[in-house]
């Protein structure tokens, strides 16, 4: 109970976990769901981001041919 209540009220460290990733060599950001608002948080924070938001079938096979 108390892990929930600290995922639920604690900080996000979004700068931080996209500067760790970037560092071990992610260059290619999905994000699945509906709304892309990590992708356009991500592309604001880290401008050389190359990142792709899926949430529908179209989205899906546009992606995959980006891998």
């Amino acid at each position: 109970r108390r892990t929930l209540q600290d995922q639920v009220t604690g900080t996000v460290r979004w700068s931080d976990c996209m500067d760790r990733l970037a560092k071990r060599g992610c260059d290619f950001f999905i994000e699945l769901g509906p709304g892309g608002v990590l992708a356009g948080l991500l592309k604001r924070t880290r401008e050389d981001a190359d990142v792709v938001s899926v949430s529908d079938a179209e989205s899906v096979r546009k992606c995959a041919e980006r891998l």
